[in-house]
């Protein structure tokens, strides 16, 4: 009896197996590089289409075999807690550069913001770095400065922190910026190279860094808007890019970071990168989840419910009390979000600009992180669909 249930258990772990063979893993399919990898050849076009969680992709804007004025070069962070958000851009995208820096209050939907402004740069924006342009490697320690009238920036990047320093005027109110970004220990970030369909020489390479701690202060006129890092929930997200796209690009795009505890009490930093929409996305999804600085591979994401939750026309997509629905392929992400306020976002002149609504809300749901399936409640970030004509 004994050597029969030995069989019949073998039996039934051969078959587990067998059947195991042909369910497919998601992330395991996706194409992860392991090694330093020269982002393009000598033709211009993606050495080897994949995604990674350190700096292995070797970037070189001369290597770039496109049109110049199609290239773009940016670097946006975003900040925020449970009531504001401050947003800071760095961007070349060739036909001009320009250093904005703002934010809003998601409760009373004040907004705040200044720029400077330079035509025709061709990589050569004048920050103070090198020739000139943006770096080629955000894991290099770098400072980019940038002064003018009622306009004085100083934005460096070490190796465990990074500092946002402003002094200027938004409208009549004088604003100042004085924040301190905290990395992680092996803080991994969400890198991806990916390809667009008939367009060899077009390139998509981008990093998102989750989970860094903000502390520090913004003041516009009489108001004081402090940071206090894991304390109230104050994370920043950098969005660093560089790429050729087609004329026209649409995506969705979501991310936030939490503190959040495990059945022990332990503390733990939480975050997720996710996106769909955008590119060829074969070699690798553009989703990642973050746990205490590490990074785990998501599936394909989808939003469920889009076509019932979201009409195109309206301008307010937070302001129709429906939950979205956010689900993947693998069960690596299966979130909900309350739709809170939408940053919705017009800048056109003609028919070339951008269309933007990017919705804050609370997520919750769960998201899986290597052997460890964690529960989200209540997590305040945002999902956002963006329109581009550029």
């Amino acid at each position: 009896m004994k050597k029969m249930c030995k069989r019949i258990t073998a039996a039934m772990l051969a078959m587990i197996m067998f059947i195991c063979m042909f369910i497919p893993s998601y992330a395991a399919d996706q194409n992860m590089i392991t090694k330093k990898t020269p982002l393009l050849d000598s033709n211009g076009y993606l050495t080897e289409p994949g995604y990674c969680f350190t700096s292995l992709y070797q970037y070189d804007r001369s290597a770039i075999t496109a049109q110049q004025w199609r290239i773009k070069e940016w670097d946006f962070y975003q900040i925020s807690n449970e009531r504001y958000t401050v947003q800071i851009t760095v961007a070349d995208i060739s036909l001009g550069g320009a250093v904005t820096v703002g934010g809003f209050d998601r409760v009373t939907g004040e907004k705040f913001s200044t720029m400077v402004l330079r035509l025709f740069t061709f990589g050569k924006f004048d920050l103070g770095y090198k020739d000139g342009g943006l770096s080629e490697n955000d894991w290099e320690p770098h400072t980019y400065k940038r002064k003018g009238l009622n306009f004085d920036f100083e934005l460096s990047v070490g190796e465990t922190e990074r500092t946002i320093k402003f002094n200027g005027k938004s409208g009549s109110d004088k604003f100042t910026m004085d924040i301190k970004l905290d990395m992680l220990p092996g803080h991994e970030s969400h890198f991806t190279a990916l390809p667009f369909d008939g367009q060899p020489d077009h390139f998509y390479y981008n990093q998102k860094t989750n989970c860094m701690a903000a502390t520090g202060t913004v003041t516009v006129g009489d108001k004081v808007i402090e940071f206090k890092g894991k304390d109230d929930d104050s994370f920043a997200v950098l969005d660093w890019g560089r790429g050729v796209w087609p004329l026209h690009e649409t995506w969705w795009w979501g991310n936030g970071s939490k503190v959040i505890y495990d059945g022990e009490g332990k503390e733990h930093i939480f975050g997720f990168e996710i996106g769909w929409d955008f590119c060829n996305t074969t070699a690798a999804s553009e989703s990642t989840a973050f746990l205490d600085g590490k990074a785990y591979k998501l599936g394909y994401l989808k939003f469920e419910n889009q076509t019932e939750v979201v009409k195109p026309y309206d301008s307010n997509w937070a302001d129709n009390n429906q939950i979205w629905k956010i689900t993947s392929d693998d069960g690596s992400f299966e979130m909900t979000m309350t739709p809170e306020y939408d940053n919705y976002t017009m800048l056109r002149f003609l028919v070339v600009g951008n269309l933007c609504h990017q919705v804050f809300g609370k997520w919750n749901g769960t998201v899986r992180c290597g052997d460890k399936t964690i529960e989200i409640k209540d997590m305040t970030a945002f999902l956002e669909r963006s329109d581009n004509i550029w």
